[in-house]
């Protein structure tokens, strides 16, 4: 039920979500979705912290059997994680939903913005590894970077080359590297 709510945030909105639109999904009854989730909040709320347990779990997993060994290496990275197609940016739309979600509610806001920091904190680790002077203001901008992509892609529907974007962000890094 958790998975079939997760996608249908990505797909609809959670303002869109009910017990029903996730009991159909999960091939459940109704009844069974309220029986777990007695609220629409127990449910969402349920669904993004699994959601964040996913993602940091498959984050840390992704750079352990691939470690970023070079700023190219670091570019391509971060150019597969951001979302480039509206057709593509479910994941971005769950995520921008999440975040939207959490300033209505005060249990899930430091959870989330514990979440929203994990990218950017794995990032800064790889620049310091490397030796980059700024390491953390120059993580930052690059998450930055990606969002404000992931948000192009999503609010105005703009499809982003991946080869430019990711060359991009190799500007970005050798031009903090003093590379450029």
């Amino acid at each position: 039920m958790l998975r079939a709510a997760i996608d249908l945030i990505g797909e609809v909105g959670a303002g869109q979500l009910t017990h029903r639109s996730v009991a159909a999904r999960s091939d459940v009854s109704p009844g069974t979705t309220t029986y777990h989730f007695a609220t629409l909040e127990d449910l969402l709320r349920t669904a993004f912290e699994l959601y964040m347990q996913d993602y940091e779990q498959g984050l840390d997993q992704a750079l352990a059997a691939r470690p970023l060994m070079s700023l190219e290496d670091l570019a391509a990275f971060l150019s597969r994680m951001t979302a480039q197609a509206p057709e593509e940016a479910e994941m971005a739309r769950f995520e921008f939903e999440m975040v939207m979600h959490a300033q209505k509610d005060p249990a899930l806001k430091t959870t989330v913005a514990r979440w929203a920091g994990l990218l950017e904190a794995r990032i800064r680790d790889v620049l310091q590894r490397l030796g980059m002077p700024g390491a953390e203001v120059v993580a930052s901008r690059l998450i930055n970077l990606c969002r404000g992509a992931e948000f192009d892609v999503l609010s105005r529907g703009t499809f982003i080359s991946e080869t430019a974007f990711e060359a991009r962000l190799l500007h970005e890094l050798n031009q903090a590297a003093g590379r450029v």
